[in-house]
């Protein structure tokens, strides 16, 4: 199993770069070596790693800083083990803030960081494994049921972001698309359908219409609404649909649709804005339910746009 894994470790320390480097070299890894946190972000950037372990206190970039900038470029896709001298509870906090994989203390006990690379090595294939058991799906379907109350707690397009990139190979500008369309779709449900505010309680600054929200969703008619969601990705021919539902009441759709079919995004105003990006966005948009179910496709390869 660890033949195939190839590990990057960053320290500043030259004998303990060159000592485990012996051990893991051993132990069948494939290892290679940065002497500071700048020196790995280059490397990481041109080569594939399966697990970095890195010295938490280094000159310049320290090891923090270090795995704040991993995460941020390449998400949870690489696993950190972070080495230290010590461990206070603020570092030990941070860090698990950042996503470290996992810790081990100086003076270094081999044993336990190899064991600790074992484990991580494996769980990355798992992912693996479940990612190449959803590209070859014919198709997939997903479906949620959210309570209002709820919704603030979650960045949807960033849960969907990792899911469809890692599972179904969605083209990176495809999957930006998505993601907006997503947001867009989902928080005009909760807006307009759940909610039910007002063009001037929407134009509220932050904190006012957050008091408003709060104050709406104390009541109990509107705390029992759901919004739906569900997601059709198919392989064979490479769409994914997205469908919307809430339990509102509804609005003037065919109004909006004939505004974004016949004016430009820019000269729209108010939720039309919202209609006319999926219009533009995506193969196909289409309204059911009185405006409460919106159901759009796209193409998860091609730059296709719906002609109506």
């Amino acid at each position: 199993m660890d033949q195939s894994a190839k590990i990057l470790v960053v320290d500043d320390s030259i004998a303990i770069v060159n000592s485990l480097v012996a051990i893991l070299g051993v132990s069948g890894f494939e290892v290679d070596t940065a002497f500071n946190a700048s020196e790995a972000l280059r490397k990481i950037h041109s080569n594939q790693y399966d697990v970095i372990v890195s010295d938490i206190e280094m000159p310049g970039l320290s090891g923090l800083d270090f795995l704040s900038r991993v995460r941020s470029e390449f998400g949870r896709e690489l696993d950190v083990i972070l080495m230290t001298g010590y461990l206070e509870h603020d570092y030990f906090i941070e860090a698990i803030r950042l996503g470290a994989s996992d810790f081990i203390r100086k003076p270094i006990d081999t044993k336990l960081m190899i064991r600790s690379i074992r484990e991580l090595v494996q769980r990355k294939r798992g992912r693996n494994d479940l990612g190449d058991f959803y590209s070859n799906l014919d198709q997939a379907n997903f479906s949620f049921i959210m309570a209002p109350c709820h919704f603030s707690k979650y960045a949807l397009s960033k849960i969907f972001s990792t899911y469809l990139r890692q599972s179904f190979g969605v083209a990176p500008k495809a999957l930006n698309e998505l993601l907006v369309c997503v947001d867009e779709m989902v928080y005009n449900a909760f807006i307009h359908g759940t909610l039910g505010l007002s063009v001037e309680e929407r134009a509220l600054d932050h904190s006012k219409l957050q008091a408003v929200i709060e104050e709406k969703l104390k009541n109990p008619k509107i705390r029992g609404r759901r919004i739906k969601l569900n997601f059709t990705v198919d392989n064979t021919q490479r769409y994914i649909e997205i469908c919307v539902e809430d339990e509102g009441q509804g609005f003037d759709f065919n109004f909006w649709l004939a505004q974004a079919k016949s004016e430009s995004i820019a000269d729209i105003e108010g939720h039309g804005r919202g209609i006319a990006l999926l219009y533009h966005l995506c193969e196909s948009l289409e309204f059911s339910n009185g405006g409460r179910t919106v159901r759009i496709r796209k193409h998860l390869d091609s730059d296709r746009r719906y002609d109506g």
